[in-house]
This record gives structure tokens, C-alpha cells and sequence, in this order.
């Protein structure tokens, strides 16, 4: 089966990763990046013109596209390839609204009182700016789209003034106007997704997210400094709870909405001493979630995204996990997220241990393959690459963003697996790399 996966991040990586080992996928990725490329042939293509996809997908006789990131989705992708008999892992434009808007998320948590933070929408400054002055500090507000304001607010007068700058920005009703303000909840950060059709629900593993610069969670919000997974009962429990009182109440409150679902539905949560409380819905794995999940997978994953887009993930046997811990340690530039050097070479990837894993988020690779028609995949090397040491010349690597690249290890406990990361880490050098060494160091899940 020919098989494209969209995007060029460490997700990306992970389910190329992941496909290769599958002697039924011929993967492609698009645009991909320098760990993807030693894996698969990178296609030169924009992952959010869902016009271009469509009609490059058909004429090349693709069968299935993975998006990795919801992006494509947004794009109307799904819209794009309905005729043309190719399947896309993600639902169709309408739905991805629950990702896209985050007003519309945030009404359809409460209106089917599925647990969420305390707070409330508001689609105008005046209306915003009432509910902030009724509330107690700190105060977490979030634009309708994404935006540089979006942040934790502990005086009042910044948060007026970013409510000001939110509304600036959209001025006109319906285009992307409105805010969400809700309560903030200290706690454990989790991410948790499922594979659905619609109807049925596979649960995939709760995930501990580390999404704050510097050790300590101290630092600026931003994505991709660590994660873990755990096999510990709690960490089962807690997945078979978020199955069965979240997932399946929001499945169904979708299919109540008459917005058509399959693929990855996932939720962001902060897991308080009441029970967990959701702050985001999600059309596709989360950064780093999808580096320490899919290597504790031992299914294959294409026959779990076929039945989710044929709708016969109720015929499908509980998936396989190995019986270990996963730990994903970020490595970034220094100035991340904001300003960094790019084109420095990326070092050590050869020096790594057996088993130890290394997913490319933001790399080049000068001697990467690239896609054409009469390309075959028999000259891959496969054992190098599952060390992640993958490289026929190190020079080749090099940077291309702040996010460099993922560092991830399995092990019998978090400690051991934590000692891994770490111990390999170290060895992957690039010009002002930088990683937190305390992910993992205190196991809550």
C-alpha cells in the first residue's frame, strides 16, 4: 500500500518510523525532514495546500495520507480527495473545528459537561473584559486561534491588555474573534488520544507533557521539551478512565453535533485533585506524544488507521503494548523558541546506543532520498536506522529550526528509562544545544 505522510516534525518522523517496519506500507513523506528522508522518499510539497495534495496523491496513485499534524486537515483535505477514492487518517474540514476553534471547543466541553476547567467563551472586548474583573488572578486566556498572547495571566492590567490586542487582531465577528478565559490549574500536564471511527474507540497511552523551557517547569510555555510514558497501573487506570468517561462522552457528543469523525481525537488535561479537567481537543497525535507512544506499539499502526477510515475498529483486537517505560527528551537550540542559529551540523547520531531512538523534528539531510516514480525502497538500511544511527555521512545533518530533535528510550522502569535518554542525549551535539535533564525525575502517572 502506498502510503504518504504529511509533515515535518518529529510526529512525522515517528509514523514514518513506525511504517517502515511494516513490509505491507510503501511510505513516502511530505515535505519531511532530515530524519524522515533517510527513512522513506521526501516529496516536495506544501502539507497545507490540500489542492496540491489531492491532485499529487491521485496522479501518483497514493492510497492513504497520514496527516501528522491537523494542518492538512484544517486545509480541507479530507474535502479535497472525496472523489477520488484515496483515504486520509482525519476527518473531514467541519469537524477539525474542535481543534481550530478553540470557543467552539470550549462551549462543546460544557455543553455536554464533559470535565474542563471553569471559565466561559467570550466573543466580544466588552463582554471579555466583564468576566475577567469577576474573576479571581491567576487566569488563563486563549484567542478563539492561536496566538502570541496566549498565556497565563497573574495581573490584571496584562491580561486587559492582551484581551485588547486578541480583539485588535480580529476586529470582525466570525474571523477568529473571541476568547477563551478559564481558571489555571496547577498540576500534571497529560496528554491522552484514542483511534476512532465514529463510533468505536481504541485508547492509545496517557502521556506526561512537558511544555515549559527550563527545568523545574519554570520558563516560557513551548512545545517539545520532553515526555514519558509509564506500564504502572495508575497510568492504566488513568487510560482506561479517560476512555470510558471522556472519549466515548465526546464521540458521542460529535456524532450528536453531526460532525463526521475518524482518525486521532485527542485531549490535553491537567490532572488536579478532583479528577482530570480537559484544555484542549485535538485532530492528531501531539508533538512528542507520538515519539514516546508509537515505540511502546507492538501492533503494526497501518491496519488500526485502515479500520478507523472503514469503520471496523470494532473488529480489531485490543492493541499490544510493550510492557516498559518510554521517556522523549527534547533537544533544541539555544534562544528557543524564539531566536536561534540554524545551519549548524548535528553531531554524535552515530554514537548512540542499541534501541535508542532519535526522531528529527527540525534537520536537513543534504544526502537524503527523494521521491521519483521509479524509486524503490530495498536499499534502505534498516538496522542502522532502528539505532536511530542512520547517517552515511554525519556532516550531512543540519539544523533547520529551534526544535532540533527528540532523544527517546525504553526501559523495565521510568528511572531506567530516564537514565537512557539522558546518557544519549549528551552524546548529540549542535551548536547551543540545550535539553532539560529533569524529565522524567519524578514519576506522577
Amino acid at each position: 500500500m502506498k502510503v504518504l505522510v504529511l509533515g515535518n516534525d518529529g510526529r512525522a518522523h515517528a509514523l514514518v518510523w513506525k511504517l517502515f517496519a511494516d513490509s505491507q506500507a510503501d511510505a513516502l513523506c511530505g515535505p519531511g525532514n532530515g530524519g524522515t528522508s533517510q527513512l522513506a522518499p521526501q516529496v516536495d510539497i506544501d502539507a497545507e495546500n490540500a489542492v496540491e495534495i489531492a491532485r499529487w496523491a491521485f496522479s501518483e496513485q497514493v492510497d492513504l495520507i497520514i496527516p501528522a499534524s491537523s494542518a492538512p486537515l484544517y486545509a480541507g483535505l479530507v474535502d479535497e480527495v472525496v472523489s477520488m477514492h484515496i483515504g486520509v487518517c482525519g476527518p473531514p474540514q467541519r469537524s477539525t473545528r474542535i481543534e481550530q476553534s478553540r470557543c467552539y471547543a470550549k462551549d462543546l466541553l460544557l455543553r455536554y459537561k464533559l470535565p474542563t476547567t471553569h471559565g466561559r467563551c467570550c466573543a466580544d472586548l466588552a463582554t471579555a473584559e466583564k468576566y475577567l474583573a469577576s474573576q479571581q488572578l491567576p487566569m488563563v486566556i486563549k484567542a478563539d486561534r492561536a496566538a502570541a498572547d496566549d498565556g497565563i495571566y497573574h495581573d490584571r492590567y496584562a491580561a486587559l491588555e492582551a484581551l485588547q490586542r486578541i480583539f485588535a487582531a480580529h476586529p470582525l465577528e466570525g474571523d477568529g474573534a473571541g476568547v477563551v478565559i478559564e481558571e489555571f490549574l496547577p498540576g500534571v500536564q497529560i496528554s491522552f488520544s484514542v483511534i476512532t471511527d465514529g463510533s468505536a474507540v481504541i485508547p492509545l497511552l496517557p502521556t506526561r507533557i512537558y511544555d515549559r523551557l527550563d527545568e523545574g517547569d519554570q520558563g516560557p510555555l513551548v512545545s517539545g521539551m520532553g515526555a514519558y510514558t509509564t506500564a504502572s497501573a495508575y497510568a492504566r487506570k488513568l487510560a482506561e478512565y479517560l476512555c470510558h468517561q471522556v472519549m466515548q462522552p465526546l464521540v458521542k457528543a460529535l456524532q450528536h453535533e453531526q460532525l463526521p469523525y475518524w482518525g486521532v481525537l485527542g485531549i490535553d488535561c491537567v490532572i488536579t485533585d478532583k479528577g482530570p479537567r480537559i484544555t484542549a481537543l485535538r485532530c492528531s497525535l501531539r508533538d512528542l506524544e507520538a515519539q514516546v507512544v508509537l515505540p511502546r506499539l507492538e501492533d503494526d499502526v497501518l491496519p488500526l488507521l485502515e479500520a478507523a477510515i472503514t469503520r471496523r475498529l470494532d473488529k480489531l483486537p485490543p492493541l499490544r503494548w510493550r510492557d516498559e517505560a518510554s521517556v522523549g527528551i527534547g533537544l533544541v537550540a539555544q534562544g528557543y523558541p524564539h531566536h536561534f542559529a540554524v545551519g549548524g551540523p548535528v553531531e554524535g547520531l552515530t554514537e548512540l546506543d542499541e534501541g535508542v531512538l532519535v526522531f528529527h523534528s527540525q534537520t536537513h539531510n543534504s544526502a537524503g532520498m527523494r521521491y521519483s516514480i521509479d524509486h524503490r525502497h530495498s536499499s534502505n538500511p534498516l538496522a542502522a536506522l532502528l539505532m536511530g544511527a542512520g547517517e552515511r555521512d554525519r556532516s550531512t545533518i543540519t539544523t533547520t529550526g529551534g526544535h532540533v530533535l527528540t532523544v527517546a528510550a525504553l526501559a523495565a522502569t521510568l528511572n531506567g528509562a530516564r537514565g537512557r535518554a539522558l546518557l544519549n542525549a549528551e552524546r548529540v551535539t549542535f551548536p547551543g544545544r540545550y535539553f532539560r535533564g529533569d524529565i522524567g525525575q519524578h514519576e506522577t502517572m
